[in-house]
């Protein structure tokens, strides 16, 4: 669905054009910030415990505070019992996935991008050419 108005660009020069929901925030680093990375929740089934470990170890785990901890193992309680399926409540999972960042749209919503890679700045194909220089029509 579609939101009002055009995207907003991501260098902006028009101090007028301020975003609703506030500037978007690069992450500093990838992973959890707050020492060793928590140990998931007992009893659940390896589909739940290699989320866990994905989460814990993607970009926007930077942005999780110890405080956060208690809603996350609820979180992947719920994405557990929806991946045996004996939950059938999928949307509640995708609402909880959203309001910790986890999709794409909850990082959107969050305004929170990935960590700058050097590497990702350069465009280029999966053969390895640079295509930067040519002009779309």
């Amino acid at each position: 669905m579609a939101g009002r108005g055009p995207a907003p660009k991501a260098n902006r020069q028009n101090e007028y054009e301020v975003p609703t929901r506030g500037e978007y925030v690069t992450a500093g680093s990838t992973g959890w910030q707050h020492g060793n990375q928590p140990a998931p929740p007992d009893g659940l089934a390896s589909a739940s415990v290699d989320a866990w470990g994905a989460w814990m170890a993607s970009w926007f785990a930077a942005f999780w505070l110890p405080s956060d901890l208690p809603a996350l193992r609820q979180l992947v309680r719920l994405f557990d019992q929806v991946e045996l399926g004996e939950f059938q409540r999928a949307g509640e999972l995708r609402l909880q996935m959203d309001t910790y960042g986890i999709t794409p749209k909850g990082q959107q919503d969050r305004r929170w991008k990935p960590p700058k890679d050097d590497a990702d700045a350069v465009e280029k194909s999966p053969t390895g050419k640079t295509y930067g220089h040519l002009k779309s029509a």
